[in-house]
């Protein structure tokens, strides 16, 4: 596979129509600077413990605000506010070594590592005596939460023990500690969690997960580590950044999947992994790869712009109300992930190489149809400015299994879809909506005449995939899924998918076993990002939703209607259309953004 997308990188030309973005690496301090809008210069200092015996409230949001505080200031910015992040500094140090097992702590250190280096060069030595005398205190066994310990199973070390490692081997390189032992119990237990693909399993496999653990890795190689798991780790993330590289939507956003999608910090980590890869390339000689990343780096980035421009600043994908919560888990909330927007942006700056020279990625180029291991689940196509993701089965308490995402270059993201719905969804829904398990797929009557749904399904579905075309400006596959989670009147669902300048047309069938079932095909249609609403107008057997200057076209041949009740996903509040098969067990919609 390694090989292969290489390859693939390689044999591209370039486009006699391309641009560079323009942008330099300043662009992640402005965006650091741009989160600090979030937070009140003197609502943090109320923060403060009020004495050297008290604790900080929320370390872990604490510690990312202070961090970002730290970095901008050694960059020159945020004039004013040395005293308060000094003592911001002083809290956090002074925390961290009176906890007992808490996973606050094991985010937090890597945190403060960062901002100290930041600015040690403009410390004075009492300053910088009295941190790492602090620092120096910290004891994994008793401070962490997500580690080794006799007795106890390896489950719960997941992608925090990799966070607090990180801080550990910070701590290293200023002669606080020696992580040799540390490492030797705990990264060979961690390497066991990749797939072939270089791709990070957390417990259920969300995708940002993946991502966003490979980053930390990223840090404790970036920063020196030439100890006895470089190769091993070296050689994951060199798999897994190239499959990031492809997961990539034509709109320059990170792939949904489980918990914490949609936040803004997901395209800060995509671009964080496609600096540190840029380099790898560059050291290489391959220019051209590195190229595909730094440019992949830099639209990520410009994809989550508009989101930031709004006052406040938003940290997840939709308009509503920050109190509103609406999109976020309950560990989600705004005071700590949109510092974590800070805080992962400073990486791809640590790593970025404005000497690199942009070349075309794959998102933007498309002419492709890839799909994870079977632990994530997921399939992608891409080809003419558009791209698809599909879910295969889904975990039902984030996503729904079918098509999930349709995205334009060029077209705002939930206008078409971004992320699935679900009927037992983990993170806050606009009052009002009725949660529901929707993708765009197709449906069917089970014996007893009640309406089932492919998107209802996961446990027990299988599925195969067969590529028909790929080139640059049309991919066409079939995806068959079947198995032990269908019922008696429907064996399986066959699919076919072809995308090209025109939009996707997707055409379904059910394999009735009595041949008496009528298949139906819903669409999800955006009413409202929680700011700018939409208009659905039916002209010449087409529905249109506009949004602004964009349009979502579905098209259609045989009857429909929409249904009245409104869902939501992260993104806002969406009706369904809901099609009626054109010859009992078949079904064709076209969908086109413009």
């Amino acid at each position: 596979m390694l090989h292969d997308m290489l390859g693939w990188i390689r044999d591209q030309k370039m486009p006699s129509s391309f641009e560079s973005t323009g942008l330099t690496k300043t662009i992640y301090l402005d965006i650091m600077e741009q989160t600090l809008r979030a937070y009140n210069k003197e609502a943090l200092e109320r923060r403060l413990p009020p004495s050297k015996a008290d604790k900080v409230d929320d370390i872990h949001a604490y510690a990312r605000i202070t961090s970002i505080i730290g970095i901008l200031i050694s960059q020159g910015r945020l004039r004013g506010w040395r005293s308060l992040w000094e003592r911001m500094m002083d809290a956090c140090c002074n925390d961290f070594h009176r906890a007992s097992h808490d996973y606050m702590i094991d985010f937090s250190v890597k945190e403060i590592m960062l901002s100290y280096l930041a600015m040690k060069e403009q410390l004075d030595e009492p300053t910088r005596e009295r941190w790492l005398t602090e620092l120096r205190k910290i004891e994994p066994e008793r401070n962490y939460f997500h580690l080794i310990r006799e007795g106890r199973d390896e489950s719960h070390l997941h992608n925090i023990n990799v966070y607090n490692m990180v801080g550990e081997y910070l701590r290293e390189t200023e002669g606080l500690t020696d992580t040799n032992d540390y490492f030797a119990r705990h990264w060979p237990a961690q390497l066991e969690r990749f797939d072939g693909n270089g791709m990070y399993k957390d417990p259920n496999c969300p995708i940002l997960y993946d991502l966003a653990t490979r980053v930390q890795i990223q840090l404790v190689l970036g920063h020196g580590y030439k100890g006895e798991f470089l190769e091993a780790l070296d050689s994951q993330l060199k798999k897994g950044a190239l499959c990031t590289l492809f997961m990539q939507s034509a709109a320059f956003e990170h792939p949904y999947g489980g918990r914490s999608n949609q936040y803004l910090f997901n395209e800060a980590l995509m671009a964080a992994n496609a600096e540190y890869e840029a380099c790898r390339y560059r050291d290489s000689g391959d220019l051209k790869t590195a190229g595909a990343f730094k440019r992949s780096a830099r639209l990520a980035v410009q994809s989550v712009l508009r989101w930031l421009e709004k006052e406040p600043p938003r940290h997840i994908k939709n308009m509503y109300a920050i109190e509103s919560q609406v999109g976020t888990e309950s560990y989600g909330y705004y005071d700590k992930y949109m510092a974590t927007l800070g805080s992962f942006i400073y990486i791809a700056y640590l790593f970025a190489d404005d000497q690199i020279e942009e070349q075309p990625c794959p998102a933007e180029i498309g002419g492709y149809v890839w799909e994870t291991s079977e632990a994530f689940h997921k399939i992608f196509a891409n080809a003419a400015n558009y791209s698809l993701q599909i879910d295969t089965k889904a975990d039902h308490h984030y996503d729904s299994t079918g098509l999930g995402r349709l995205h334009r270059r060029g077209v705002p993201s939930e206008l078409g879809l971004s992320t699935p719905f679900t009927a037992t969804p983990s993170y806050v829904l606009p009052a009002g909506t009725k949660p529901t398990s929707l993708a765009i797929g197709p449906g069917w009557k089970d014996d007893n005449g009640n309406l089932e749904f492919l998107s209802d399904l996961s446990d027990g579905l299988e599925h195969r995939v067969k590529v028909l075309a790929e080139s640059s400006d049309r991919v066409i596959f079939e995806l068959e899924y079947f198995g032990d989670a269908f019922t008696s009147s429907c064996a399986s669902i066959k699919e076919c998918y072809t995308l090209n300048k025109d939009g996707l047309v997707i055409h379904s069938e059910l394999n009735d076993r009595l041949n008496s079932q009528d298949i139906v095909f819903r669409v999800p249609l955006l009413c409202s990002n929680g700011e700018a609403g939409t208009e659905q107008v039916k002209h010449n057997g087409k529905l249109i939703v506009s949004m602004k200057s964009n349009d979502y076209i579905i098209d259609f041949e045989e009857g429909c209607k929409i249904l009245e009740c409104h869902t939501a996903n992260r993104n806002g509040q969406y009706s369904v259309l809901q099609v009626e098969g054109q010859s009992k067990a078949k079904v064709q919609v076209h969908l086109q953004l413009r």
